[in-house]
């Protein structure tokens, strides 16, 4: 059986954290997730990505997880949310929340989950960030043990870390999902997003749904905004939280994080102005 190769996370000459794995280059992106605020847009946390480079070259992430074995990807999966916790020391207080992907497999073996808890537990630690900030974003990946997703839920929730469930309406981020970990956030798919916000009884259908995970206590989240003609439309469906490309793109870290995602902040003294369009 093939070796699986060693994980290095190593502090650059500007302050970031940047990993290396099997000669691929891991860097941290981090993208703002907004919230309606009087009608206007207030960044409020951020979203960790993984961007991948290969000889200077940028590869795909799906490319390089597909690339990944069994036991290579189990070994990887912590050890990006230690190299994302590390980076956070770039986001400025104020939107220092941060949404943390999980994969559903991992509760499917105790031993490593529970090593999972210890090691995020930690990099929070000397981040100086506590689980209150922290989403963790159970992804759309299939499991086979809904048991073992409900207890890492709870292991999860008791030490003080809220839950989402990614993209749902895609794959496994459905209902059953929904019922099994209890979620305080659901972040509805870009793709279904996008389908139902371009035609009225679409939009319809994304107020209902919001509306019953709010009755639910579960607040919302409509990933994937990609034109500025959505942002309207998003309001109207009460969604308290928008994110995507039409808002503000990921972005590496860097030093100028903090001035870059400042600009991003409603002023004060500026008018506000409602977003909310009609159809017609």
């Amino acid at each position: 059986m093939p070796e699986t190769p060693e994980f290095r996370i190593e502090k650059s000459p500007d302050g970031t954290w940047v990993g290396d794995y099997a000669g691929h280059v891991l860097r941290t992106a981090f993208q703002p997730i907004f919230r309606f605020e009087k009608g206007r847009l207030a960044p409020i946390a951020c979203e960790a990505l993984l961007r991948v480079s290969r000889d200077g070259n940028p590869v795909l992430t799906d490319t390089f997880f597909t690339s990944l074995d069994k036991p290579a990807f189990e070994a990887l999966e912590p050890q990006l949310r230690s190299l994302h916790i590390r980076n956070a020391c770039h986001i400025p207080s104020s939107e220092r929340r941060l949404f943390l992907n999980f994969d559903p497999r991992i509760p499917e073996h105790p031993a490593r989950f529970e090593a999972a808890l210890r090691t995020l537990g930690a990099e929070l630690r000397a981040a100086g960030i506590s689980p209150a900030d922290v989403v963790c974003e159970i992804t759309e990946a299939e499991t086979q043990n809904n048991a073992a997703l409900t207890h890492f839920a709870y292991e999860l929730r008791a030490r003080g870390y809220m839950l989402a469930v990614d993209d749902f309406g895609t794959r496994a981020s459905r209902q059953q999902r929904i019922a099994a970990i209890a979620p305080d956030i659901v972040k509805f798919d870009g793709r279904m997003v996008k389908r139902l916000l371009s035609n009225p009884a679409g939009a319809a259908t994304l107020r209902m749904m919001v509306s019953e995970f709010h009755k639910q206590g579960i607040h919302s989240v409509l990933e994937g905004l990609e034109a500025l003609w959505e942002i309207g439309p998003a309001e109207s469906t009460g969604a308290p939280m928008v994110q995507g490309y039409a808002l503000a793109a990921p972005r590496i870290v860097s030093t100028d994080f903090s001035n870059w995602i400042a600009q991003f902040r409603p002023q004060p003294e500026a008018p506000a102005v409602r977003m909310v369009k009609t159809f017609r």
